[in-house]
């Protein structure tokens, strides 16, 4: 996917008597294994749900830019499935298309190799010096120093991998956004 392609979501309701629900999932199968041959196809999914007089179908697909979004929906191979599902009586509402739709996901994580490591260092000393001054006072002396050091590397290795480096990186991401849109407003 190039920089200057988004992803694009394709939302479609369909409400339909129950008689007819074998026939739309063997229809709506045929339109899958259609839209997964398009170019820039990225997946679909769908929520079939019952409800008191009938099911309703909601159908998501997902493509990587609005061209290839709108290739699939003027194909003749969509129209022909259509057709096939449109035989069936129903009501239907107007397609929704969500685009960009990656903004709506949480930021992942887009720290540097340097970055992570100064945060590893700084955890490393950090939880290494508090570590150390609380097994002073609550392993025993009788404790073998090396069966100390064991338990501490465990422990702060265990704090950092679970606990500090998820949310360091996380809060570092937010940070470098957060800066990146201020300097953008400017």
């Amino acid at each position: 996917m190039s920089h200057d392609e988004r992803p694009v979501l394709s939302i479609i309701v369909r409400r339909f008597a129950l008689e007819y629900k074998d026939d739309i999932l063997h229809s709506l199968d045929q339109l899958q294994q259609a839209a997964a041959d398009q170019k820039g196809y990225l997946g679909d999914h769908n929520s079939l749900s019952r409800e008191s007089d009938g099911y309703q179908l909601v159908n998501i697909f997902a493509f990587s830019s609005r061209e290839n979004l709108d290739s699939w929906e003027d194909s003749e191979v969509r129209k022909s499935c259509l057709a096939e599902l449109d035989r069936h009586p129903q009501e239907a509402t107007e397609p929704a298309r969500f685009d960009d739709i990656a903004q709506l996901l949480q930021p992942a994580s887009k720290i540097s190799k340097i970055e992570i490591v100064v945060i590893l260092i700084f955890w490393i000393v950090v939880l290494g010096a508090v570590l150390g001054h609380l097994a002073e006072f609550i392993l025993p002396e009788s404790f073998l120093r090396t069966g100390r050091s064991v338990l501490l590397i465990s422990v702060n290795v265990v704090l950092i991998s679970y606990i500090f480096l998820p949310w360091s990186s996380h809060w570092v991401t937010k940070l470098k956004a957060r800066l990146a849109g201020s300097t953008e407003n400017k």
